[in-house]
């Protein structure tokens, strides 16, 4: 999807310069990234490696899953977290992933959900091209390590 940005100049013929949205996905790998086992409300952070700029727009957030459950998905500034000190604690916002009332089965053992039309600007505060992200189990049920 485009948008159109019109200028005119005086004795100059109008011209159209097209502005262009480019979606370039970046992803976990599953023998990689959030591995381990998650008790409710435990947490694991990863950076996740890939970004064109430091400076992004996030319009989807998916979710592909061996178990049907509850997660909420954190986003930081860098990768330091969660800071006890709130003028160092880069937090951008949070998404919920609630595969338990929302989630697709997919095949037996995958569950999947798709959170779209979010409006979400990121910006890589430590300019390492990463996007800062904080998983966290919201289910009673414990997330399966290697899951």
């Amino acid at each position: 999807m485009g948008k159109a940005l019109i200028a005119r100049g005086i004795g100059a013929p109008d011209f159209v310069k097209e502005l262009r949205t480019v979606i370039y996905p970046i992803t976990s790998d599953k023998d990689l990234h959030f591995t381990g086992e998650l008790v409710k409300n435990a947490v694991e952070r990863e950076n996740l490696e890939g970004l064109r700029s430091n400076r992004i727009r996030i319009s989807k957030i998916s979710i592909q899953a061996d178990q049907q459950l509850f997660f909420e998905v954190l986003l930081y500034g860098s990768d330091d977290f969660e800071e006890s000190d709130l003028d160092n604690d880069y937090f951008i916002g949070s998404v919920e992933l609630n595969l338990p009332v929302y989630g697709f089965q997919q095949t037996t053992t995958q569950w999947r959900l798709d959170i779209e039309n979010l409006n979400i600007d990121y910006v890589d505060l430590d300019g390492t091209k990463e996007i800062h992200v904080v998983l966290r189990n919201l289910s009673p049920t414990s997330k399966n390590a290697g899951a």
